[in-house]
């Protein structure tokens, strides 16, 4: 997954929302299917330490944030499910130019370091 740090508002905010909305899901037991397949959008055994990531980033940036997460049991779900892991190249595709440019300017202060 992308980096909190890089990620443009607009991501960040919405990556933090829809953990909170995919918690739901998974407390209800429901098919996660469509997020794993043909491309895994979301990490079930990831989820309460990336709500971690997204959140000190919030904080970071000024923002409130009151909204814990508290990893929902994910043994109902098939274990290639529950681990999924996401693309990270998939990922970098559907991002805006905000964090693409955040992006390549990360890489680019990497290479001249």
């Amino acid at each position: 997954m992308v980096t909190p740090e890089l990620l443009c508002t607009k991501h960040l905010l919405g990556e933090h929302g829809e953990i909170h909305k995919h918690r739901h899901t998974f407390v209800k037991h429901h098919k996660i299917t469509k997020r794993i397949t043909p491309v895994v959008q979301i990490e079930p055994m990831s989820m309460e330490l990336r709500h971690d990531q997204l959140a000190k980033e919030m904080l970071r940036r000024g923002f409130n944030h009151s909204s814990p997460f508290i990893q929902p049991d994910l043994s109902y779900l098939e274990e290639n499910e529950r681990n999924a892991k996401v693309n990270i190249n998939n990922s970098l595709i559907d991002l805006c130019p905000e964090c693409k440019k955040n992006i390549n300017r990360s890489r680019n202060s990497e290479h001249n370091t």
